[in-house]
């Protein structure tokens, strides 16, 4: 036996409830039961409960005869096809990157990749400041040398991430200019100087980081390997990227509002599925790909013809290497893919968020 039910709340919440022989599937969640007659009164007493709380058949609800919907048997054929479609999505839109792994050591030379230490910088150079003159503190260093090669990145020179660490800031972030690089720096030296008598060695104007994702005086070295990651359904292009691929179904011609409302709620039940099996993979550390987020994209209200869509660094939080971006936060780096290609790091995009 099999029923399909779709209700409404207020015009703006929808469940479904799905009866499958033994199965019944609640909001995504599967309840199972040792026969078709325990399913069926479990499925009836799932209605009679939404019903008393104040949702709405949507089978009864009167409709406009020119605004017709999908039957809620047409709509769950639809999700199943869907899901069962998770990872050819995935295969079909992830992205390589360059996960970043890293491990505790004693030293570091100044060339070499790194969280946290001492960076390599030459003597001839002014050393990154904040606006009032306190110097900044290295978050990360990244020597292209030592990584794979991925299409986009540069092969050669070393990349810098400096950050604010004196607590006037959370983690170096200027929310009125986050594009100005006051309290953040990315720096690029893209033929480092091998002579060590030409740079700087002397660090004890460092201040004491008081606001740092990585412990006080941390240094890990890095290891690197090339990996793939999917989109993160935060990330502002998911949508669009989501409704192409799945042409057919949601970018057809002359629909009803109804029916675009329903393939919206089409589109939510399949993040679900997505979320639940691989949101997961996009934690870590990481060069290029998918961005992780753990609040909303704030890359959107930034757009300038063209967006900062080219992931240049990502730090997680991660415990096992006590790096802590506030309350299991995460920090990134954007920035525009033109600007990568000509090797201008002038304008990069640094993000913060929490849970």
């Amino acid at each position: 036996m099999k029923r399909n039910k779709i209700f409404r709340l207020n015009s703006r919440y929808r469940t479904s409830i799905h009866l499958d022989g033994c199965n019944v599937t609640h909001d995504q969640q599967l309840h199972e039961f040792s026969s078709e007659a325990e399913a069926e009164a479990f499925f009836n007493q799932s209605i009679q409960e939404l019903l008393t709380q104040g949702w709405c058949d949507s089978e009864s609800i009167p409709v406009d005869e020119n605004d017709k919907d999908f039957t809620p048997d047409e709509l769950y054929e639809m999700f199943l096809d869907l899901k069962s479609r998770v990872d050819e999505f995935v295969t079909a839109t992830a992205k390589p990157h360059i996960k970043i792994t890293p491990y505790s050591t004693t030293e570091t030379t100044l060339w070499q990749s790194k969280f946290g230490g001492l960076p390599y910088f030459p003597k001839h150079l002014t050393y990154p400041t904040a606006p009032d003159g306190t110097p900044l503190n290295l978050l990360a260093q990244i020597n292209f040398a030592e990584t794979p090669n991925l299409e986009d990145l540069p092969e050669k020179g070393i990349l810098q991430f400096y950050i604010e660490t004196s607590g006037k800031t959370a983690y170096g972030i200027d929310y009125a200019l986050p594009l100005a690089q006051t309290t953040f720096r990315v720096l690029y030296f893209p033929e480092p100087d091998l002579n060590i008598d030409n740079l700087l060695n002397d660090f004890d104007f460092l201040p004491e980081p008081r606001c740092f994702p990585l412990q006080i005086k941390l240094c890990l070295a890095l290891n690197f390997s090339v990996q793939s990651t999917p989109m993160s359904t935060w990330d502002y292009r998911f949508s669009s990227l989501l409704k192409s691929y799945f042409y057919a179904i949601f970018q057809q011609n002359n629909l009803t509002e109804t029916i675009e409302n329903s393939l919206e709620e089409l589109a939510d039940d399949f993040i679900e599925e997505y979320i639940e099996k691989y949101e997961y993979s996009l934690e870590g550390h990481r060069l290029g790909g998918y961005p992780q987020f753990v609040q909303e994209d704030e890359r959107q209200s930034l757009l300038e013809g063209e967006g900062y869509d080219f992931l240049l660094f990502q730090m997680d939080s991660d415990n096992d290497n006590s790096i802590i971006w506030g309350d299991m936060g995460v920090g990134n780096f954007f920035i525009q893919p033109s600007a990568l290609k000509r090797l201008d790091f002038s304008k990069v995009l640094y993000t913060y968020a929490c849970s």
